[in-house]
């Protein structure tokens, strides 16, 4: 073929740091007025291409903002609500969730502050997308085998203490 990779890539012949004459930058004239022109062209062309360049950016920017809104205006929680912890690298006998803990404060971005049950505090942050309302604290009917084996546990409780254990 005979032409240089960056011939086929770029449509001209490269410059080199040991080409003898520079080649003219924007035109063939030596006239400084049309260079002039012609660079004042350029500038405009740039300065164009930049304008447009920022105003896609910022148009991404509103979109990404615009989705991040929508995602995080699911749920809100607050201070001591109790929540599950969704298991986001399940297998196949992990459970869906984990929990409960309690939320201890509210950070940016949708974030949680989470504690154990036995108060210790999780270090990690939790998004609102991996948390689920949890329902601590309320009454669930107790069933007859509930009832029986509360019983026999307070009938095994007063024969420790009768035992003297």
């Amino acid at each position: 073929m005979g032409y240089s990779p960056f011939y086929m890539v770029h449509g001209r012949k490269p410059r080199l740091a040991e080409d003898p004459e520079r080649p003219a930058i924007l035109t063939e004239t030596n006239d400084l007025t049309d260079k002039y022109n012609a660079r004042l062209r350029k500038f405009d062309h740039l300065h164009k291409a930049q304008q447009t360049a920022i105003e896609r950016q910022v148009a991404a920017a509103h979109r990404v903002e615009d989705q991040y809104r929508q995602l995080g205006d699911g749920q809100r929680f607050n201070a001591n609500e109790w929540v599950m912890i969704r298991n986001m690298k399940k297998t196949k006998l992990a459970p869906d969730f984990y929990g409960p803990v309690r939320v201890v404060k509210q950070m940016p971005f949708y974030t949680y502050k989470l504690a154990l049950l036995n108060g210790d505090e999780i270090p990690e942050l939790f998004h609102n997308e991996r948390l689920q309302r949890c329902k601590i604290g309320e009454l669930v009917p107790q069933r007859e085998w509930a009832k029986v084996s509360c019983f026999a546990a307070l009938l095994v409780e007063e024969v420790m203490r009768g035992a003297g254990v």
